[in-house]
């Protein structure tokens, strides 16, 4: 499986359309570092009050969260980012050709799965990074956050954006259309059917209080949490793996089923 994993690490590497995607997300994350830098030279923008600087240094982790997640658009790029990986797996037929050995289906869903954590997590922290050098180069100071917050909000970010790109994902290997996938990805990504859900089960008569509330703590109220530069608790975590788990668990048996033919 560490073969596969590095084939398709390797051809994601060299994939022109997931770099636009990547391109995409540094001129989104970017976008408040710009308006900071607005605000340093044009009176006229800073006027307008859009951007109001503390009297203390910035502090980063917030400035991470309105820049980096921004509100769940950044889960939504990740998961149309992964949606395109795979879905030119089954465009180019490249699919066929890592399955062939006995077990390959099921090392090509775990591979794929591996894939997926480390694109999130190179993402995030690519992200977090540029924003941080895009600060430092125009004079800002701000407030770093300790190691420990700042390992576990990249690290949050990146399981929870994965989870959600786990199901985008799951479309994408139930009908080989790229479309579809990305699709999903904004509308799973973006928090539209957790809302949904959490308004349904709030809203069922005589429901067990334990159905109505599952999902008031579930990876969307995580991820505005992290927007705002706040570090979720632990359960966030628990959470995250177990939702992209259960989406492997899918992935596994629709790959062993699937007609690759």
């Amino acid at each position: 499986m560490l073969n596969m994993i590095r084939a398709q690490m390797y051809r994601i590497a060299k994939s022109r359309s997931i770099w636009a995607v990547c391109l995409i997300i540094a001129l989104f994350v970017l976008a408040t570092p710009f308006a900071l830098w607005l605000y340093q030279v044009w009176p006229a923008f800073a006027a307008t009050g859009i951007v109001e600087l503390p009297d203390d240094p910035l502090p980063l982790l917030r400035i991470w969260g309105v820049s980096v997640v921004g509100g769940s658009a950044f889960p939504m790029m990740v998961g149309v980012l992964l949606a395109l990986v795979f879905s030119e797996d089954f465009k180019s037929g490249y699919v066929k050709n890592l399955v062939q050995a006995r077990g390959g289906r099921v090392s090509y869903a775990l591979s794929a799965a591996a894939c997926s954590v480390i694109v999130s997590c190179a993402v995030t922290v690519g992200a977090a990074a540029l924003v941080a050098l895009a600060l430092a180069a125009q004079g800002y100071p701000f407030a770093m956050p300790t190691g420990t917050e700042a390992l576990g909000w990249m690290a949050q970010v990146a399981l929870c954006s994965v989870a959600y790109a786990g199901v985008a994902v799951l479309v994408v290997l139930v009908t080989g259309s790229e479309a579809a996938g990305v699709v999903a990805a904004v509308v799973v990504g973006g928090g539209m059917v957790e809302t949904a859900l959490r308004l349904v089960l709030a809203n069922i008569p005589g429901a067990p209080a334990a159905v109505r509330d599952c999902l008031d703590s579930y990876l969307a109220v995580d991820i505005a949490q992290l927007g705002q530069g706040i570090v979720c608790d632990p359960l966030t975590y628990a959470q995250a793996v177990a939702t992209l788990a259960a989406a492997v668990v899918l992935w596994l048996l629709v790959i062993r089923r699937k007609s690759l033919a």
